[in-house]
Order: structure tokens, then sequence, then C-alpha cells
């Protein structure tokens, strides 16, 4: 549950949960302003730090690790939960949304991302782990670049920062470090971007965070920042070579 900060951004992360021992974190997301956010154990606890305030909790598993990743509204104190099933559930004052894929007692859902052209931060995507990329809450349609049926090795999911022309721009990470766009459906995918890590045949990619247009970051198991798309290089963060112990990533 550790937060180390990436790049020297300036973000506040005083009263962050910590699980010493016990690796249950499993997702964070950072509140516009930088002065803190809300971290997701594997229970589907969903924990302030910084000055965010406390929210209403969601969803709850005890003794079931089956959460995988959350979302914030552009509120910053309300969201949503994704299970490993697919499920997406409010916390916080968010409504309920309409579910987009499901698959029951199939712990295959991978991770979340918002539609960045909704303004009430109410769609958005779901991962599943062979690189499937599906709307819920009435975001449209994707088409991928990249799909492995059978193979459960896509890791981590981002959206640019801002709509693409008014149309939905993002990209999917494969355990071996590939970045993969997907893009609204009626319009062309860009071509994938300059990759900076690569691990064939090595399962050790774990997140990836958007910066820019077209740009970001692959975070590594080890908690190293690659950047792709020709964002800088950043230092800072936390290092723990030989351990595979980063679970997730977010922006400032």
């Amino acid at each position: 549950g550790g937060l180390h900060i990436v790049g020297g951004a300036p973000i506040d992360t005083a009263g962050a949960p910590y699980w010493p021992g016990w690796g249950i974190a499993r997702g964070v997301a950072v509140r516009v302003g930088n002065d803190g956010g809300y971290e997701l154990d594997g229970w589907g606890g969903v924990h302030a730090f910084g000055h965010a305030p406390q929210v209403a909790q969601g969803a709850y598993w005890p003794n079931w690790d089956i959460a995988r990743g959350l979302i914030l509204r552009p509120d910053g104190q309300s969201g949503y939960v994704l299970d490993g099933w697919g499920g997406v559930h409010p916390f916080g004052h968010a409504p309920p949304v309409a579910q987009g894929a499901y698959w029951p007692h199939w712990d295959i859902a991978r991770a979340i991302a918002p539609n960045p052209c909704d303004r009430t931060g109410e769609s958005g995507y779901i991962l599943d782990g062979w690189g499937g990329v599906h709307p819920f809450g009435g975001a449209p349609p994707v088409t991928a670049s990249a799909y492995w049926p059978g193979w459960s090795i896509a890791r981590s999911i981002t959206v640019d920062y801002q709509c693409d022309g008014g149309a939905v721009l993002g990209w999917v990470l494969d355990g071996w470090g590939g970045v993969h766009p997907f893009v609204q459906q009626g319009y062309i995918n860009p071509s994938p971007p300059q990759i900076t890590g690569y691990w064939p045949n090595w399962d050790i990619a774990r997140a990836i965070v958007t910066t820019g247009p077209q740009q970001g970051y692959v975070l590594d198991g080890w908690g190293s920042a690659h950047p792709f798309g020709g964002a800088p290089p950043v230092g800072g963060g936390g290092f723990w070579p030989g351990w595979d112990v980063l679970r997730a990533a977010g922006t400032s």
C-alpha cells in the first residue's frame, strides 16, 4: 500500500493506508490539484489520503480479494470500483451506472479507465485479461488494435488526458511492456507509440498512465517508469530490484 511519487509531483500522500507484509493494495486515484486521493484494497475498501474526504463505502467483499481498480469522478470525492468479474460499483455519492461486460464466476477483468469525453465521470472502459476493451455507462464502443484470446496477458489501460478531436483514444498495456492503441469506433487507430521498455517472454509490466497527447509512462513490477510516445524521462518513486511489488499507478 505504500505510495511513491515519481517525477517530483507534489502530491499529498499523508495518511495513506499501509499493510506491511500483505500485498493487498489494488488501485490508486489522485484528485485534481494533487491534494490527496483514494487507495483501493483487494476487498473493495476505498481509503482516503491527503486532504481527500472520507467517502461512503460502496461494495465490499471481506476476506475475498476481488477488487481490481478504481476511478474518480471530476468532483474528486466519488467514483467507481471494478471487481474481477467486471462489475462496476459506485462509492461516495456516485450514481449507479449501466453495466457493460460481465463475467460471473470468472476473475478476468483487469483494469478500469474513465471516458475522457464524459464530463460527468459516469462512463468508461473495462479491460479484460485477453485485451478486450468494453464500455460501461454509455461510453462509445472502441476498436482495439491488439487481442490475445485465451491468453490473459493484458495488464492495464489508460485513456488520453482529453478527447482526441472528439473521439476516445487510449492504450492497453500487455505484460511484456507492449503499448497498444484503441480508438472510438469509426476512427483510425494511431500507430503504436515509441516505447522504451519491453521485456519479451517476461510478464513484468504492471501499469500505464498518460501525461500528454499520446504519451506517458509504463511502470514495471520493480517500480521503474519507462516513457512512451516521447514523454521525458523521470526519476524518483520506489525501486525494488528483483521484487515484483508494484500494483498500480495514478497521474496528477
